[in-house]
C-alpha cells in the first residue's frame, strides 16, 4: 500500500474508533437504532453539503443501490454493533468487530477464485491476535449476553465487509463524498421507520447531542468519506483492514478523552496489531 493510503486508513481508524467510544456512550440512552438514524442523518446531510460544494452530487436515479448500499454498510452493520455492545462488554465487541478483514479475505477469494498469500494470513492471524491482547484488559467474556451478542457483532463485521464490494462493483466511477453522501442517507431512510418500534429510550440532554453531533461528522461523515476513498484507491479488501486499527483507536480515545488506562498487555497488543496489519498491506493485491 502507497503511503498516502496507508495515511488513509490509518485516519479513517482513528475516526471509526473514535465512533465506537461514542457509540458504546450514547447507545445506552438512545436505543441501537436511534444512533444509528441521527449519525446517519447528519454525516448524510454533512456530506450533501460538502458535496454539493465541489459540484458533485450522488446520482439518485440509482435510488436502489444506494438502498442497498446504505443497507450494507450502514443500516444494518451499526445496528447489529450496537446490539452487541448492550449485551457484550467493549473488549468483546471490539474483538468481533475486528474480524471484518477476515470475511473481506473470504468474500475477496471467492471474487478473484484466487489464494491468498501465507504473509497474509499470518498478517491477518497476528493482528486479530494483537486485538484481543490489546482489549485483554476491557474483558473478554461473553456473559448472560453472548448468545444474542456475539451472533450480532459477527453478522455486523460480516455486513460491513461485504458492502465494500458492493460498492465498488454498483459504483466504480462515484465521487467518494457523493457517494458516502448517498449511502450515510440511504441508511436513515432505511432505519428511520423503525424508530417507531424501538423508540429513543432518553430525552435529549445538551452532553448528548454534542456527542451524537460529533458522531455524525466524525464517525459517519469524515470517517466514510476517507473509507470510499480507500476503496477506490486500493480496493474494498484491503479497506476493509481499518476495522483492525478501530480497537486501537478506541483504546487511544478511552485515554485521551476518558482518562481510560493503558495498561502495558494492551500496549504489546496494538504493537503485534501493528505488526501484522503491516504483513498484510505489503503483500501486493492481484489484478482482478
Amino acid at each position: 500500500m502507497r503511503s498516502t493510503g496507508t495515511a488513509v486508513l490509518v485516519g479513517c481508524g482513528a475516526l471509526f474508533g473514535l465512533s465506537y467510544v461514542l457509540v458504546r456512550d450514547v447507545v445506552p440512552a438512545t436505543g441501537p437504532v436511534g444512533v444509528t438514524v441521527v449519525r446517519t442523518l447528519i454525516g448524510g446531510t454533512v456530506l450533501l453539503l460538502a458535496a454539493r460544494a465541489a459540484g458533485q452530487r450522488p446520482r439518485w436515479r440509482r435510488w436502489r443501490s444506494y438502498l442497498m448500499l446504505g443497507a450494507l454498510s450502514a443500516a444494518v452493520p451499526f445496528s447489529l454493533i450496537s446490539l452487541s455492545m448492550l449485551s457484550l462488554n467493549a473488549g468483546t465487541a471490539a474483538v468481533l468487530n475486528a474480524s471484518s478483514p477476515l470475511f473481506a479475505l473470504g468474500f475477496d477469494v471467492l471474487q478473484r477464485r484466487r489464494r491468498p498469500g501465507w504473509g497474509q494470513l499470518a498478517g491477518l492471524a497476528l493482528a486479530i491476535a494483537g486485538v484481543s491482547l490489546a482489549m485483554a484488559s476491557r474483558g473478554l467474556h461473553l456473559g448472560d449476553g453472548g448468545a444474542v451478542g456475539v451472533p450480532a457483532g459477527q453478522a455486523g463485521a460480516a455486513v460491513f465487509a461485504y458492502g465494500g464490494f458492493f460498492a465498488a462493483r454498483h459504483f466504480p466511477d462515484e465521487a467518494p463524498a457523493a457517494l458516502a453522501a448517498g449511502q450515510q442517507l440511504a441508511a436513515c431512510v432505511l432505519l428511520a421507520p423503525a424508530l417507531l418500534l424501538v423508540p429513543v429510550r432518553a430525552a435529549p440532554t445538551g452532553g448528548l447531542v454534542l456527542r451524537l453531533a460529533v458522531l455524525g461528522v466524525a464517525g459517519s461523515a469524515l470517517a466514510y468519506l476517507l473509507f470510499y476513498r480507500l476503496v477506490a484507491a486500493e480496493g474494498p479488501a484491503r479497506a476493509a483492514n481499518v476495522n483492525l486499527l478501530v480497537p486501537l483507536f478506541g483504546v487511544l480515545w478511552g485515554w485521551a478523552l476518558l482518562s481510560e488506562p493503558v495498561p502495558p498487555v494492551s500496549v504489546a497488543g496494538m504493537a503485534a496489531t501493528v505488526a501484522g496489519l503491516f504483513l498484510v498491506l505489503r503483500e501486493r493485491p492481484a489484478a482482478g
